[in-house]
């Protein structure tokens, strides 16, 4: 990434730090992992906060260092803490994906919720919610297969999972269902395979503004409208999802077989 870029990524999430309480939240796992050693002192909020900070500085750097620990800990450095304050992702890069994640998600229902009213049907208010999260990853695209291949790793499959269930299900609320009907399951499940695929599409896309990768997720959804007569069935999407995510990412040489 240019410098111009990296500086732009680097405002864009400076801009969106620590003023979100939920994003907070959300990262309060990683806050008991910090080692004393990490060189933080002071009460559970500066050290919350300052946690939020490395991370998010972390992922300026990921366009050249990756998704690691050694992103964490250059930025922990850049901070003035010890690069052991890299204790903040306890998990190396799965732990920045996670934030990443998170953030990703935090940052897709603030951008649209003021913005939904003018779609007039679910399927279109889904569309919209797919693409501004998709655009989310924008940033990090050249990079991104480097943490799908990484979610895909048996050992991170349950992570992987609980946040593409998470991101569907929000989304689906974003969109006005809250229902409980015996098909919420299928629906979900629907969806989260529509942003799986299009999102290792837009890996590969290298068209003006990524167009095609708008093109296809308008596609995607069009079939999966086509397809709701049999939402009523159930989808076994859980135990297939580690399987279908290694294939498509072996398909592409992300992976080895």
């Amino acid at each position: 990434m240019s410098a111009k870029g990296l500086c732009l990524l680097g405002r864009t999430v400076a801009a969106r730090s620590v003023s979100s309480q939920s994003i907070r939240h959300r990262i309060r796992h990683l806050q008991s992992s910090v080692p004393d050693s990490s060189g933080f002192s002071g009460s559970d909020s500066t050290k919350n906060n300052t946690n939020l900070e490395i991370l998010d500085l972390a992922l300026t750097k990921v366009p050249d260092l990756g998704w690691s620990s050694t992103a964490v800990a250059r930025a922990a450095t850049e901070l003035g803490y010890s690069s052991m304050a890299h204790g903040v992702a306890p998990d190396g890069a799965i732990s920045l994906i996670s934030h990443f994640m998170d953030r990703a998600l935090d940052e897709t229902a603030i951008e649209v919720d003021d913005q939904l009213h003018e779609f007039p049907d679910t399927s279109e208010r889904l569309r919209f919610i797919c693409t501004t999260r998709l655009k989310q990853t924008l940033p990090y695209v050249q990079r991104w297969p480097e943490a799908a291949a990484i979610l895909a790793q048996p050992q991170n499959v349950p992570l992987a999972m609980r946040h593409l269930t998470n991101l569907s299900s929000q989304m689906w609320y974003l969109a006005g269902d809250k229902s409980t009907r015996i098909d919420w399951y299928a629906r979900r499940s629907a969806l989260a395979a529509v942003y799986l695929s299009t999102e290792l599409f837009m890996c590969e896309d290298r068209s003006p503004n990524h167009q095609d990768t708008w093109r296809f997720l308008k596609q995607r959804f069009e079939n999966m409208d086509k397809a709701a007569s049999i939402g009523s069935k159930t989808v076994v999407f859980g135990e297939q999802f580690s399987r279908n995510l290694f294939n498509i990412l072996a398909s592409r040489g992300y992976v080895s077989h």
